[in-house]
């Protein structure tokens, strides 16, 4: 495959691992403005992030194997298609509840993307390029939460939120054309053939009590499940508690992914230093300490929100930390079955967003105290799960 070829793969497979983080991240400036709108709380709008969640999930769960046994493209056609009448309905919705099932459709289209982008990349490529175009997917990935806010602001500023939803009709659609022409089907014939759809689930119950897999994650689903209720919260407080405008949320927003971007990029380092478990563990207390301090100076009156943007931007850049070094925990001592315990995590971990994103939701009233106290459970929870349940340092085989 000639470099021309490497690079058209990279942009078709960034944007398609991009889908669902789009869906996310796009609308999270204008839920105040949907929430007038639609005539709903913005705890209501939030809960679209649930709904969307629990499409992830199940749709994690149902391509993977499908696309082992029918390839990856037949399967990349129809996510999108879904994904793109979902974007259809959601613009065209009328009232909260519409929304709410909506987003789920959505979601369940929008979950093709992580699937199948790295299922193409552990097919076509071995070795060393394996890593590397990881690398090269992941890096076009870590630009959507970016400019992902920024540019719904922006749409929301030209038409309205139902703009923003129009604009992934349009991805969808432009995303199935460039599938079909610059993305080969990489699964083989003999390997569909061979695969059994039957052994799936098996696997999946056998794996879920695995004492190699499910402490990591475990772990990992509890730290992270923080950070969907930042998604999910955030742009309330800060546009409706704080008087922000969407563009400066979007602002914020963005310098935290980019912190998250940072934190990635040390990460092999402070796994050098410490070990793979090491990081972890340290970097959970940072979690939550950061996250006890914000709590303890809200609860005092406090009222600045450069203070809580700036505890904000620790903890989520923790979780930068956090999110790769428990997903290589998780799938370090899986083998052959690293592909469907990746899957089994990916809908876990979009479980837990979705139970969390409800009472984030529920509990919207509550304003930036209710976040930062929900985050902080979380991230108590998962160091708990991290120092009574992991092996002692040093058990570990990644670690050896």
């Amino acid at each position: 495959m000639s470099n021309k070829q490497k690079g058209f793969m990279v942009l078709v497979l960034g944007m398609l691992a991009a889908t669902g983080p789009l869906a996310i991240d796009m609308y999270l400036p204008s839920i105040p403005a949907m929430a007038a709108t639609l005539n709903a709380g913005e705890g209501a709008v939030q809960l679209t992030l649930m709904t969307f969640f629990l499409g992830l999930m199940l749709g994690q769960l149902a391509y993977g194997p499908l696309s082992d046994k029918f390839g990856r493209k037949p399967l990349s056609y129809l996510g999108l298609l879904i994904f793109t009448l979902g974007s259809v309905a959601c613009a065209l919705a009328t009232d909260i509840s519409q929304l709410l099932w909506l987003r789920f459709l959505q979601g369940i289209g929008g979950s093709i993307g992580m699937v199948i982008a790295f299922s193409v990349i552990k097919d076509h490529f071995k070795g060393p390029e394996v890593g590397k175009m990881m690398s090269l997917v992941l890096a076009v990935l870590g630009i959507t939460p970016v400019l992902a806010p920024l540019g719904g602001d922006l749409l929301q500023s030209i038409g309205s939120w139902r703009t923003i939803f129009w604009f992934m009709v349009a991805f969808g659609i432009v995303l199935i054309a460039l599938i079909a022409m610059l993305l080969p089907e990489t699964r083989k014939v003999a390997d569909r053939q061979k695969f059994r759809l039957r052994q799936t689930v098996p696997l999946y119950g056998r794996i879920f009590v695995d004492r190699r897999f499910i402490p990591y994650t475990l772990a990992l689903c509890t730290a992270q499940a923080g950070f969907f209720a930042y998604l999910a919260g955030s742009a309330s407080v800060f546009i409706s508690e704080y008087g922000l405008t969407p563009t400066q949320f979007s602002l914020i927003f963005g310098v935290n992914a980019i912190g998250l971007m940072i934190a990635a990029l040390v990460n092999p380092g402070l796994h050098r230093r410490w070990g793979v478990s090491g990081t972890f563990r340290n970097m959970v207390v940072v979690y939550f300490a950061s996250l006890l301090l914000l709590v303890i100076y809200l609860l005092l009156g406090g009222t600045s929100v450069a203070i809580w943007a700036s505890g904000l931007f620790v903890a989520v850049m923790s979780l930068g930390f956090l999110m790769p070094t428990g997903s290589q925990l998780a799938l370090a001592q899986q083998g052959n079955q690293a592909g469907t315990a990746s899957a089994l995590m990916g809908s876990m971990q979009f479980g837990f967003g979705a139970v969390i994103s409800g009472v984030s939701g529920a509990m919207a009233h509550f304003g930036g105290l209710g976040l930062t106290a929900i985050m902080g459970v979380c991230a108590l929870v998962s160091m708990l799960i991290c120092f009574t349940w992991f092996p002692k340092p040093g058990t570990m085989l990644i670690e050896d």
